[in-house]
Order: structure tokens, then C-alpha cells, then sequence
């Protein structure tokens, strides 16, 4: 979906985007991907993750709600373990109490098992199409390409990738999500448990924050017990990792540790390392061995690692994996999320995902409700025309397509001429961005007293990134003289209207200017 001139689109000046440093994946290392690989580092959490395994002696399966709850076809009690009688109520599926007691298990433990939740047909051609994309992706890293385009930054990356999987153009990935969060056939009788699982726990709102692929091969070590978050009072997302052939022993499959999601538990562990050893020590855990199309579903404070994977006896273990971040917790993440590009730009929530994948037919393998191509070529000529005749709007949403090269060859010469257009005619949207260009030298000569003067413009209108751009340029004196209660008042209203990089940068200059006080 392409842009409005109601969208804040302005990325942060001069601040640095925060890369993933939990060690729930690990980004491949076939080939030799440069940066972000400290060596010495990465013996150490190999130590470690070693040290941890001889402090958890003895396993126990992953603990599974759904298998004792549905009878089968001939009334076999699974929770019994016995035959009875044909009753009607035996043979009806108690979905019900499933996704209950299974929801139930997840606020209890922090993690359960979910079975079958893909057919053995959509979990193989998944992994097939997985594998090729890794190797094309390997392909292109060996020709130059910069890894971060196809896989996350993450720690332990000897013979492990966490592989970026975009929706578009994705069959299997479409197919699988569309099991999982619809129902296989696309729905009726067959609704999907993860999704109501996700529902009452997050809500529809949720918005995907995690779709990718962790690969490991024989060799790759165990890592150390970790979070994917730090604690805070609600969950900030749920995470779900799908199994896309049997996961045994040998190939180091996820430990859990449950309950540990928990303010107790995670006090513990950030104690030092005596706490952290007494936990580990002392805390039950279970091992994920999986069969293909089985799931672990888990809440992303709760304590887990991927075990080592024997080089000798185990294989490549390819598991599928799905975030959604919930919309009612208020405290930062902790992590960036593993996510395609593609997808990041255009955020999608869990009720907008069904409603896509709920178009897929098993019948046309060519349709795609990702391929947005024939929506951007139709707002493309709608933008232009309306550009033409002078509405600022239209000229903004157009920049942005020759910026993004949405629909049309990338070109910022173009976006920075549609951009000036809007910005003449008062869009404080477009002298932002007129702003930013002349910041950057984008499109455009640098020129940093320009950008500061367009950044003016619209910061007089109220537009909130203009506001805080031209606060950071009076706090470093960029195209201005340094003025750091100028700074302070913009950066305050545009804290005001939620601008977070606006809030964080207030702190810093207050400090700033007490501390000059402080020396006079």
C-alpha cells in the first residue's frame, strides 16, 4: 500500500537503528559474511552455552495440551490411553476446550506444544523452498551482495542462518501461514488453533514482527539460555516455532526452560553469574524434539537456546518461525525483529494477514495477494495525473514512488523534484522531506543550511520530524548556529506528539545543557 501525505515517512537523523543482539537466531556463516562476527566472542558464548548444558542434566518432551484433548475417529481417549464406547460426545472434537487448555498452559508455563498444526505435504515443500532460497541467497552474498538483504544479525553464526522470508512471490511461505493462522483449505471446519491462540492472547491488532527461517547444520554449537526480551508485565510478543521434518535429539533441538517468564525468573538471571548458574541448575526444562509440522509456541520472555547439532549424527534442521508483537504491551521490544525488508516497509497486522491469505486457492498456484504490482501501477498513474494538475498530495505520494521505486525505476532527482513542487505549495510533509534530501545530498547537492531552512518551514506548521530534525541540528549546530535551548524546545513538542527519537534525544541535550551550568 503506498504512502498517504498523512504518513510520517521521515526517517530519524542522526540516530542508529538498533540490531538484533538476542540469540534466539544466528545468521549464516557459508559463506564468510563480513561484519558483526567478533571471533573471540563467539568462542566465548560457545563456552558457555557448553557450561550451561553440563549445569541442566536430564530432559523431558515439551510439554503438549492439544494431544490429550481430541479423540480420534474410533474414540480413543488419549488422555486415558484406552478405548471406549462411540458416544457422541467422544467423537466430537472438543476445539473448545483445546485452544482453552492450551491457551491455559502458555499463561502457566510460557510455552506449549502444538501438533500437526501443518500437513506433512505443506511442511516438506516449505522446507524445499526454503533451501533454495538460502542457497540463491548465498549465491548472491558470494557475489557481492550485502548479507543483511537475506539474513538477520545475529550472534553464533557457525553453520547456522536465520533466512529473511518475504511474503510476496512465496508459495510455501503462503501456504504454511495460511494453515496456520486460517485453516487448512483455507477455513470452514478446520480453523486454525494458532490463530485463536494469537487472538485471545494478543488480538487481532497484533502485527507481524517476525517471519524467518533458522537452518542449522551438523556442527553448529548450542547456545548459551536467553530471553528474547527482557521482562516486563505483559508479553511482548508470541513466537511460534514450526518443525519442517522430525527434529530428534542429535539435531539440537530448542530447550525451554518454563516458567521462567516470570519477573522472578528473569531477576535471577540478570543477578550475575552465580544467580544465573543456580537457575539453570535448579530450573526443570524440556527439549522441542518435534515431528514434521509440530509446533512450539512460546511467549518471547520465556528462557530457551537451540541445542548443538552433532556433526556426525544429526542433519539439517530447518524450522519456520513467526512473531507477532502485542499491541497492549508499552515497553520496547528489546530486540529488531527477524523481517524482511519487504514487509517492515509495509507493516501488516494479524486480522490483514488472514484476510490475504484467505484468498489463496489451492487450485491457482499463480495468484498472489502479496503481488502488489498491479495496485502500485494504478496509484501510480492515479498520483501522476493528479501531480499534474497541481495537488500537493499526489506530488508527495509520487516522490515517494520514484524514492522507493514503487511501481517506477528508482530515481531521486525525480523524488526531489516532485518533493520541492509539494513543499512550495505548503505541504509540510514535502518541506520535510525537501529537508532531508538536502541533508542527505539526496537527489540534490548537499547542503546542510538549506536542509535546516526547509526543516524550519515545516517545523512551523507543527509537523513532528521536522521538529525533531531541526532540534538535532540546533543540539550539533548543523546548518544552524548550536543553540541547545532551541534544541530542547523543539525536541519538546515533537516529544509531545509521540516522536520517541524525539524523546531520547531530549534527555541528552537537558544533560547537555545542565552540565554546562554545572561548569560555570
Amino acid at each position: 500500500m503506498l504512502l498517504s501525505a498523512q504518513h510520517n515517512i521521515l526517517p530519524a537523523l542522526l540516530l542508529h537503528s538498533t540490531s538484533r543482539s538476542s540469540l534466539c537466531g544466528c545468521a549464516a556463516v557459508a559463506p564468510d559474511f563480513a561484519g558483526g562476527y567478533d571471533a573471540d566472542k563467539m568462542d566465548a558464548l560457545v563456552a558457555r552455552g557448553e557450561l550451561e548444558a553440563s549445569l541442566m542434566q536430564g530432559t523431558s518432551a515439551l510439554l503438549e495440551a492439544p494431544a490429550s484433548l481430541e479423540p480420534d475417529s474410533a474414540g480413543y481417549d488419549k488422555a486415558k490411553g484406552k478405548r471406549g464406547k462411540k458416544s457422541k460426545r467422544a467423537k466430537r472434537p472438543m476445539k473448545s476446550s483445546l485452544a482453552a487448555q492450551s491457551s491455559h498452559a502458555l499463561r502457566q508455563e510460557g510455552v506449549v506444544r502444538l501438533s500437526g498444526v501443518l500437513s506433512a505435504s505443506t511442511a516438506a515443500n516449505l522446507r524445499s523452498e526454503i533451501l533454495e532460497r538460502r542457497a540463491a541467497a548465498y549465491t548472491e552474498v558470494d557475489g557481492g551482495a550485502d548479507w543483511r538483504e537475506h539474513f538477520a544479525d545475529v550472534l553464533l553464526k557457525s553453520n547456522r542462518c536465520d533466512l529473511l522470508l518475504p511474503l510476496g512471490g512465496q508459495r510455501g511461505v503462503q501456504m504454511a501461514l495460511r494453515e496456520l493462522l486460517v485453516g487448512r483449505g483455507g477455513g470452514g471446519s478446520s480453523a486454525a488453533l494458532l490463530h485463536t491462540l494469537l487472538r485471545d492472547s494478543l488480538g487481532d491488532d497484533a502485527s507481524l514482527y517476525e517471519l524467518s527461517a533458522l537452518v542449522s547444520e551438523p556442527g553448529s554449537p548450542r547456545q548459551p539460555v536467553h530471553p528474547d526480551n527482557p521482562y516486563q508485565p505483559r508479553a511482548p510478543l508470541l513466537t511460534c516455532f514450526v518443525a519442517l521434518q522430525p527434529v530428534m535429539p542429535m539435531m539440537g533441538p530448542t530447550t525451554f526452560l518454563p516458567r521462567t517468564h516470570t519477573a522472578e525468573a528473569h531477576a535471577a538471571f540478570e543477578g550475575g553469574v552465580t544467580s544465573r548458574d543456580a537457575l539453570l541448575s535448579t530450573s526443570p526444562h524440556v527439549v522441542a524434539c518435534l515431528d514434521a509440522g509440530d509446533a512450539s509456541l512460546f511467549d518471547s520472555r520465556t528462557m530457551h537456546c537451540g541445542g548443538a547439532n552433532d556433526a556426525e549424527a544429526g542433519g539439517t534442521r530447518v524450522l519456520f518461525y513467526c512473531s507477532f508483537r502485542n499491541p497492549n504491551a508499552e515497553a520496547p521490544v528489546g530486540n529488531v525483529g527477524s523481517l524482511h525488508a519487504s514487509i517492515k516497509a509495509k507493516p501488516i497486522t494479524l486480522r490483514e494477514l488472514r484476510a490475504k491469505l484467505s484468498m489463496l486457492r489451492d487450485d491457482d498456484p499463480q495468484l498472489d495477494p502479496f503481488n502488489e504490482s498491479l495496485e502500485e501501477a494504478e496509484a501510480l498513474t492515479r498520483y501522476r495525473r493528479d501531480a499534474e494538475r497541481g495537488e500537493s498530495a499526489a506530488q508527495f505520494n509520487l516522490a515517494m514512488c520514484y524514492r522507493r521505486g514503487e511501481g517506477i525505476e528508482q530515481d531521486d532527482a525525480l523524488a526531489f523534484g516532485w518533493f520541492m513542487l509539494a513543499a512550495e505549495a505548503e505541504l509540510a510533509l514535502g518541506q520535510t522531506q525537501v529537508g532531508f534530501c538536502f541533508y542527505l545530498g539526496q537527489g540534490v547537492q548537499k547542503d546542510e543550511v538549506e536542509a535546516s531552512r526547509w526543516f524550519g518551514r515545516a517545523a512551523e506548521q507543527g509537523e513532528v520530524n521536522a521538529q525533531h530534525n531541526l532540534g538535532i541540528c540546533y543540539s550539533q549546530g548543523v546548518g544552524v548556529t548550536k543553540d541547545l535551548h532551541r534544541a530542547a524546545e523543539l525536541l519538546q513538542s515533537a516529544a509531545a506528539q509521540g516522536h520517541q527519537g524525539a524523546a531520547v534525544a531530549l534527555v541528552q541535550v537537558m544533560h547537555e545543557i545542565s552540565t554546562s551550568r554545572g561548569a560555570l
